[in-house]
């Protein structure tokens, strides 16, 4: 071992002296860069298109490296080009100046610098006027070969939109008019997310059927549409009991039928209209996967009721919609039609609690889309509604008494007396459903739309695990933290023992929790020790579903102690993100799932109910909470607070008195974690 290890040392050595007798070459730098002219370069163009430009680089002393050239916006590097100089000479190239959203015209930079082998650099700088691409049309040539011409919808603006018939989906880019004598376009593209110069993947128009829709592109904001979502209008003539052609686009594994106007077979294979013969508009939701359905006369205008009878009912109150329950007392998304099954007599059916809450629900009938002539309790002949609804003051709203959770009520209209001598019935009846086996606890969950699924009350065991069956990967889905606790064994349920309602969201992924009682109706304060959450400023998971003063959205306080209940999020901005820029139009990938506190303001109060009624009396804060909040009326934020944007803050609410007629007092502590 010695004697190898001696030789190999030898032999290094013997490798180490001949090098140190080579001499080593000398690496001659500069810092006098290539003489460098700008010939020629594009003073003003659009941004998306090319600047050209035409370099003189000439160097005596040392061989040529590199010409670059960079393009800023600003002080920003957006784009740069590398050409290899090799030789003396004149060198041409171009450098995309790039279209990005909701930049105005200004001036670009761009910088050339010339390099030699010797490391030395010259520089010079010009500058290029910039515009956005803004002509009177643009041309959209899809694969197939057809061409449409979008044209401007506001001189001031940089929408461009082509109104027609379509097949359901539209490939293709979007090319300008010449934007130079050499006829130069510029060519609009895909790139997975926006419009985008130069971009070779066609925009993915999608309508979702076939037939009269709305090509748009914004150069402004580089958005397109339709992509496969938002909604599809079409007007046509129906007969009752025709078959419905939707043209692809309806799954009925998928999709929510207004049963009101449509009846499906047995096994989900063909829907006729069950309306009477008329025309009507048809909204196709592709969001939400849902038909809505208007009456409308000859020119499309929405029909209302005439004194007859004739014509069409709408139903606006609170409480309750379609698909799902809407914004109360809403004259547009708030507001639905009737369906004429027979010769003045109108049907409207809803389902508990998905479409109608099992408590709090309160609409009436109006002879328009909107606020005018509308039923009070001196237009109805006869009232039979008990014992689910009444009808208890003059002023004809229709109040839920005693709904059911998975019962479905068709209330009846029928006015073939006249709007002046009224009857109205209701039966509970059985609508069809297609629907997932989902359960929480072995309790099977109710479908509500599409993507939202409802146990309406499960006996849940403090510190018990909770099991979910029929989705996927619920522990990968947003953890409410007052709820649920995340371990080792499972989602470990942290509020007091009791009745419980679990709301799932399977497209968004997240649980709504409610305190119940056994019935699956809303608990109280009186009976279960139920505080309910309302206000301002205050959401559930996000921000953009605020509460609101809204009982169809209020939440309750999770009691994690007996006498101790608690809301914990995060704080954001109203739009749901963590950047105050005003914008309630941001991307949704920016909004924070768990943003439960608007950081800038809170409006809130407690109460002992689903809705009005019981609600809390004097309010003391905690010295603490008196750091953040205030009490003027609701609890609010003290003068000039704002919480940490993205921080997380816990209100706790204890020593709450027993009813005190119908106020209770409590203390509330607030502060960050």
């Amino acid at each position: 071992m010695n004697r190898i290890f001696k030789i190999a040392s030898i032999a290094l050595a013997g490798v180490a002296a001949l090098a140190s007798c080579q001499k080593t070459p000398e690496f001659i730098t500069t810092e006098v860069g290539p003489d460098m002219v700008i010939n020629s370069y594009t003073e003003s163009t659009y941004m998306g298109a090319d600047i050209k430009f035409s370099v003189d680089v000439n160097d005596k002393d040392f061989a040529l490296s590199t010409l670059k050239a960079k393009l800023l916006y600003d002080e920003t590097e957006v784009n740069n080009v590398t050409i290899r100089t090799k030789q003396n000479g004149t060198y041409e190239g171009t450098i995309q100046a790039p279209l990005f959203a909701e930049i105005p015209n200004g001036i670009a930079t761009v910088v050339f610098a010339s390099q030699n082998v010797g490391m030395g650099l010259s520089y010079d700088t010009v500058y290029v006027a910039l515009k956005r691409p803004d002509f009177a049309s643009l041309t959209l040539k899809t694969e197939e070969g057809a061409e449409y011409q979008l044209a401007r919808v506001n001189e001031d603006e940089y929408k461009y939109e082509i109104t027609g018939q379509f097949p359901e989906k539209v490939k293709g880019h979007v090319v300008t008019p010449a934007i130079n004598e050499e006829g130069d376009v510029i060519s609009l593209g895909w790139d997975g997310s926006a419009l985008s110069a130069g971009h070779v993947n066609p925009i993915p128009f999608t309508a979702g059927m076939a037939g009269e829709y709305t090509i748009a592109v914004d150069l402004w904001t580089l958005a397109a549409s339709p992509l496969g979502a938002g909604s599809i209008t079409s007007t046509m003539e129906l007969k009752q009991g025709q078959v419905m052609d939707f043209g692809g686009v309806v799954d009925l594994n998928n999709w929510t039928l207004d049963y009101d106007f449509f009846m499906v077979n047995d096994d989900f294979t063909e829907v006729k209209f069950r309306a009477v013969d008329g025309l009507y508009k048809l909204f196709y939701d592709v969001d939400n996967m849902w038909i809505k359905v208007e009456p409308v006369d000859a020119d499309g205008n929405l029909l209302t009721l005439a004194a007859d009878g004739t014509g069409a009912p709408w139903v606006i109150g609170s409480n309750f919609g379609k698909p799902v329950i809407g914004p109360g007392w809403n004259t547009e998304d708030g507001a639905y039609p009737m369906a004429q099954i027979a010769d003045k007599v109108y049907q409207f059916t809803l389902t508990a609690p998905g479409q109608v809450a099992v408590s709090g629900a309160d609409f009436k009938f109006f002879h328009q889309k909107g606020w005018g002539g509308e039923f009070k309790k001196e237009n109805y002949a006869e009232i039979n509604l008990a014992p689910a609804f009444d009808i208890p003051g003059d002023d004809g709203n229709i109040k839920g008494v005693e709904l059911k959770g998975g019962k479905s009520y068709k209330i009846v209209l029928d006015l073939t007396g006249g709007i002046n001598a009224a009857k109205v019935s209701y039966e509970e009846v059985e609508v069809p459903v297609n629907m997932l086996d989902i359960q929480v606890n072995g309790v099977a969950a109710m479908k509500l739309s599409n993507s939202v699924y409802k146990v309406m009350a499960a006996s849940v065991e403090q510190n018990s695990i909770i099991s979910f069956s029929g989705i996927s990967n619920p522990l990968d889905w947003y953890v409410d933290p007052d709820h649920f606790e995340l371990t080792a064994d499972g989602l470990k349920f942290k509020a007091v023992t009791g009745y419980y309602s679990f709301e799932l969201d399977l497209a968004n992924q997240f649980v709504t929790v409610r305190r119940v009682k056994a019935d699956g109706k809303a608990a109280t304060y009186k009976d279960e020790g139920a505080i309910t959450l309302m206000g301002w400023g205050v959401a559930h998971p996000v921000m953009t579903s605020q509460l609101a003063w809204d009982s169809g959205q209020l939440i309750t306080l999770a009691e994690v102690e007996d006498g101790v209940y608690q809301f914990t999020g995060k704080a954001v901005a109203e739009d749901g993100d963590l950047v105050d820029d005003k914008d309630t139009d941001d991307d949704a990938s920016d909004v924070v799932i768990g943003g439960r506190w608007r950081y800038d303001y809170v409006s809130i109060k407690f109460f002992g109910q689903a809705g009005w009624g019981d609600e809390y009396g004097t309010v003391t804060l905690t010295p603490e909470a008196q750091k953040y909040l205030a009490v003027p009326g609701n609890i609010e934020l003290a003068e000039g607070v704002t919480l940490e944007m993205g921080a997380t803050y816990v209100m706790t609410v204890t020593n709450c008195s027993p009813l005190n007629g119908n106020l209770f007092d409590c203390t509330v502590d607030f502060k960050k974690l």
